[in-house]
């Protein structure tokens, strides 16, 4: 079994598995869904998510949820993307470290694309400064540094108050705990590198626990590079919380190593940055079961 980053094909980083595979279906992405074709479903990948549907992304609250990119990008929609991200505050972004690691000390080089569908998206800005964790060092892909993958996005723009933006609560294994055999299931959203004009969602996404120091959310819901970064989701009353981001996942070599299966998804729990979410002025709702 191996471990990687949910990355896409062509950016530096660590390769995830074979889910990163050159996109040879001209309409992904454009036309209707591909999931849903049977013509095509007998030749994807053995992890491929067939259970993510697209949604409308410029409808909140997936309108929070956007693309990461190069600035030229925002000139020429449907450029290179890097990763998935939430806006968490009118002008605060939320993803993977490694997407930004490249770029930390470039802020200018890096926007954001709210509610990113199709040929448009709600609403952009360029960063103006990113907030790496500090321990996180871009080594090689491993549980340690999985738990510490995430980072902030500053942005110049509050757009925010035209996307929305995500309410974050406190979640670690504690609160897992309490929630076990009641909770709903939890959402998974993100721009998959194979569909990156749309944004795509398991809306029946189980969590299997968290790693033995409660630093990893470990679920079985399929990855995609492009993932990086998205949110994971908690239906509270008549809202959607943020819980966590996905990082990264593990697969399992069969054979020559050409038929990877996608094991087990990875996520960061929301408990792990809600000290720097408080040092920028982000307000963070309390443990899931005081807010039910």
């Amino acid at each position: 079994m191996s471990f990687g980053y949910i990355r896409n094909r062509g950016h530096a980083g660590y390769l995830a598995f074979a889910l990163l595979l050159p996109c040879h279906w001209s309409a992904m992405g454009q036309g209707a869904t591909l999931e849903s074709d049977p013509s095509v479903v007998g030749v994807l990948p053995l992890h491929y998510p067939l259970n993510r549907v697209a949604v409308d992304a410029r409808e909140f609250p997936w309108s929070a949820v956007g693309r990461i990119t190069l600035l030229d990008s925002i000139r020429r929609p449907g450029g290179r993307s890097l990763c998935t991200g939430t806006l968490v505050e009118e002008n605060l972004v939320l993803t993977a470290a490694h997407c930004v690691w490249s770029r930390r000390d470039f802020p200018e080089e890096v926007g954001f694309l709210a509610g990113f569908h199709q040929q448009g998206y709600v609403a952009h800005s360029k960063a103006t400064r990113i907030h790496v964790n500090g321990a996180f060092d871009n080594g090689p892909a491993s549980k340690r540094t999985l738990s510490v993958d995430w980072a902030l996005i500053e942005l110049s723009e509050p757009i925010g108050r035209t996307a929305g933006f995500a309410p974050v609560a406190d979640f670690n294994a504690s609160v897992f705990g309490d929630l076990k055999g009641r909770e709903p299931p939890f959402k998974l959203s993100g721009y998959r590198g194979d569909r990156p004009f749309v944004q795509t969602v398991d809306h029946g996404c189980r969590l299997e626990g968290f790693s033995g120091d409660g630093n990893l959310i470990i679920h079985r819901c399929p990855l995609i590079g492009g993932d990086s970064g998205g949110p994971l989701l908690l239906p509270v009353d008549d809202e959607l919380v943020l819980v966590g981001i996905d990082v990264g996942a593990s697969v399992r070599k069969d054979g020559d190593g050409r038929d990877d299966s996608f094991e087990l998804g990875f996520a960061i729990p929301s408990s792990s940055f809600l000290d720097k979410l408080s040092e920028l002025g982000v307000t963070v709702r309390p443990p899931i079961p005081r807010i039910r």
